[in-house]
């Protein structure tokens, strides 16, 4: 396989200039086209157009509206077939040869979408279980057929055929605790915007954040297995946890 002679269009969204977007960006340069959409993240740019291949454009930030974002980048890309990749996440090498494969087979002319699995890496170790353990992701997508909705955890709407398929990507989401945290009261934050204009009364939004933190807990610790990824899963379903609770927590604040 040639480098750069998929005909396919990597999409990243990046306000990162680290190690994780480096990781995405190499991981993407065997498609034709990679296009990286930018949001402040002070990358140097020059430097990294000597190693890799891309075009860049430049959006002002941050995001407020990740759906909104998305239905704009898939309007910029070259090619039929279009491969979202977050910026702390890289495809495995090997999964290009499936997406080659993908794109060459006939019955592909018939779909319009594929889901691939994505495997969060969690202090340099892959969760098996739990929440994300395993988690399905519609990514490769045909550019005209989709639509992002949803300002904030955005999904794409694609109303032809979808299929499964074995393409991979590992996800580095959070270096530490630290991070973890600042990133669960961004997006619970956020998330708690979104759901400003819901009509749930005080009694109910109250039994929401009594019952939902403890539930999700019990769901992902124990149903999903997540104890089975040792103190790591533990810490894991103890933040998806944390993060129901302040999107309800954020929710009174706005109310």
């Amino acid at each position: 396989m040639k480098k750069s002679s998929i005909p396919i269009s990597v999409i990243i969204l990046t306000h990162r200039n680290d190690s994780r977007f480096q990781k995405a960006l190499a991981s993407a340069q065997p498609a034709s086209e990679v296009l990286v959409v930018d949001y402040h993240s002070d990358n140097d740019w020059k430097k990294l157009k000597k190693a890799h291949h891309f075009n860049l454009v430049k959006r002002s930030g941050p995001i407020e509206n990740f759906a909104k974002e998305r239905n704009f980048a898939l309007k910029k890309a070259k090619y039929d077939w279009v491969f979202f990749l977050d910026s702390d996440e890289e495809i495995i090498a090997d999964s290009w040869q499936e997406i080659e494969s993908l794109l060459q087979d006939k019955q592909t002319e018939e779909i319009d979408g594929f889901f691939v699995q994505r495997n969060d890496v969690f202090y340099n170790k892959v969760l098996k279980f739990g929440e994300t353990g395993g988690a399905q992701f519609l990514r490769m997508i045909r550019k005209e057929k989709a639509q992002y909705l949803r300002p904030i955890h955005e999904s794409a709407e694609v109303p032809g055929i979808t299929e499964h398929s074995t393409i991979q990507l590992n996800h580095y989401a959070h270096q530490d605790i630290t991070e973890f945290i600042k990133d669960i009261t961004h997006y619970s934050s956020l998330e708690a915007e979104y759901q400003k204009d819901s009509d749930l009364s005080e009694l109910q939004l109250g039994v929401k954040t009594i019952v939902y933190p403890k539930a999700k807990f019990l769901h992902n610790y124990f149903i999903k297995l997540g104890f089975l990824d040792g103190w790591r899963g533990l810490v894991y379903a103890i933040a998806m946890s944390l993060h129901s609770l302040m999107v309800r927590v954020f929710s009174y604040e706005n109310s």
